[in-house]
């Protein structure tokens, strides 16, 4: 999406931060819209590109919709049992609720309020980053809700209240036989 809005952000380093009213304000959650045309051509990208199966009404866990109203949900789970599902919920925030593997939860905005002044190419690139991860094989997941995101450009862990379950590394997804030219 390289044509995503120039947002000024609001709380520079010369300002004392946000006013506490903005932690319970939501201005202006349509900024938030495309990301789901975003998400939708992303799923649509990874599909060409991976040997997948694609699922336009899957079935929800709790973990994923908790505290959530998600309206369309793609989910995206790879011919290859070793590697992790994708499950993209649009939301009527708008906003998105990415699941990745078993339990591993990630919402986008991550809060939306007017005092975190979260930007829409800041979502857009931290879906991109923790879903490359996901296809490349350079996520893992714990119990706790514990996850680990690797790309070649850098990595993130993080943990939470979370289901438990065993710690599992994911491998990569493999390639689409018509993108890698191999058949079979």
């Amino acid at each position: 999406m390289d044509d995503l809005p120039d947002e000024p952000r609001r709380w520079g380093i010369e300002s004392d931060g946000p006013p506490q009213e903005a932690y319970s304000r939501v201005g202006d959650a349509e900024r938030y819209r495309p990301l789901h045309a975003f998400a939708l051509a992303l799923v649509d990208e990874l599909e060409a590109e991976f040997d997948v199966e694609r699922d336009d009404e899957p079935s929800l866990d709790a973990w994923l919709t908790d505290g959530v109203d998600v309206v369309r949900a793609v989910r995206l789970r790879p011919r290859a049992d070793v590697a992790a599902p994708i499950t993209i919920g649009l939301t009527s925030f708008p906003g998105l609720v990415v699941g990745c593997g078993e339990f591993t939860r990630l919402p986008s905005p991550f809060c939306g309020c007017d005092a975190c002044d979260e930007h829409l190419a800041d979502s857009v690139a931290s879906v991109r980053e923790h879903v490359d991860a996901v296809v490349s094989g350079g996520f893992a997941e714990a119990s706790g809700g514990w996850a680990s995101f690797r790309t070649e450009r850098g990595s993130s862990e993080g943990g939470g209240p979370g289901p438990y379950g065993p710690r599992r590394a994911w491998a990569a997804w493999p390639r689409c036989p018509r993108v890698t030219g191999h058949v079979g």
